[in-house]
């Protein structure tokens, strides 16, 4: 919502004015918080391929589908932003160039942040198994 708000307000507009559902600045916000949906939803697969592991520790193309996914995904993404008959069939319009200097901080906070409970997780882990009773 971050998203539709910022962009209504790089446009001027202004909280308690009333915007129609029909204004091009409306469907420009609404596509705005999809496209930045789509964006931290490409991290999260990333990040969530385990509960534990670094990004870094697991390959990227280990799984193709994630990838055909992703690629799908981004596709969908430019076609619902630029393309003339994808904003007249889902009502969208192109976002501001800005925006993607506003999300892309917010999927680099997410990424660093996830990073961090799992080094987190990790050491809590290992603690853990240092506290185990051997055996033998």
């Amino acid at each position: 919502m971050a998203s539709f708000f910022f962009v209504l307000n790089q446009a001027g507009w202004r909280f308690g004015r009333t915007l129609a559902t029909s204004d091009p600045l409306y469907h420009s916000a609404t596509t705005a918080c999809l496209s930045t949906i789509i964006v931290m939803q490409i991290v999260n697969v990333f990040l969530c391929r385990s509960s534990v592991r670094s990004v870094f520790s697991i390959s990227p193309v280990d799984n193709r589908l994630i990838l055909w996914g992703v690629a799908l995904e981004l596709a969908m993404l430019v076609f619902v932003n630029f393309a003339p008959s994808g904003n007249l069939i889902l009502e969208t319009a192109p976002v501001p160039a800005g925006l993607w200097l506003f999300v892309v901080p917010l999927g680099v906070a997410m990424f660093g942040l996830e990073e961090l409970r799992k080094a987190l997780a990790r050491r809590s882990l290992r603690g853990a198994a240092n506290l185990a009773p051997k055996r033998g």
